[in-house]
């Protein structure tokens, strides 16, 4: 399996060369589907920050459900190209995660982290700053990959970041699980959290 790219020029070439293509399959749709009634039962589609958002792939998903406003931000301008959505909801943004910042004033009800967070050094930290962009009663949702090797890198993160938002003094945690794929023979541990006020 090849590196994930760590530049915008190379995410680019990933998205140009159709590496990515494969989320749109049906085996990947179980993620999206969690996300998309974590977000309608919670009522907060009103106003939904995508952090990663590549193709826009998030917002086809929750656009059916009632979705009234999407901000997709993503590091690759190519990815954002690809992306199919309605000026009059959604508004596509190319930048970084670690320095992105919501326009003055701008709050949103959900901020979503589907599949990212294993590119930052500091999930933990990257989490955190996002909380000032939620608006009262907002929500952080994570969806990240879980490879099969328990001491994977990945894993290891998984469990820090699943460590510091389990902190019932800083966290409300909603709802915490694992989606298999059989199909696919691929995990996702996924988390929906509320910051305490």
């Amino acid at each position: 399996m090849s590196r994930n790219a760590t530049t915008a020029e190379g995410w680019d070439e990933e998205y140009e060369a159709g590496r990515w293509a494969f989320l749109r399959a049906l085996p990947e749709s179980g993620r999206y589907g969690i996300l998309g009634m974590w977000l309608k039962l919670t009522g907060t589609l009103s106003e939904v920050l995508d952090i990663g958002c590549g193709e826009g792939l998030l917002y086809e998903r929750l656009a059916p459900l009632g979705l009234k406003r999407y901000v997709g931000m993503d590091i690759a301008p190519a990815a954002l190209e690809i992306a199919n959505v309605d000026p009059a909801v959604a508004a596509l943004v190319a930048g970084d995660m670690h320095s992105f910042e919501p326009r003055p004033g701008e709050r949103f009800s959900a901020v979503v982290f589907n599949e990212v967070l294993h590119f930052s050094d500091d999930p933990v930290a990257l989490v955190e700053r996002y909380v000032p962009f939620l608006s009262k009663d907002g929500v952080i949702a994570i969806s990240m990959y879980s490879p099969a090797r328990p001491d994977s890198g990945a894993n290891r993160l998984i469990d820090r970041l699943w460590a510091a938002t389990g902190d019932p003094a800083r966290w409300q945690v909603l709802d915490d699980c694992r989606l298999v794929s059989d199909k696919k023979g691929v995990t996702w541990r996924l988390r929906l959290l509320k910051p305490v006020a």
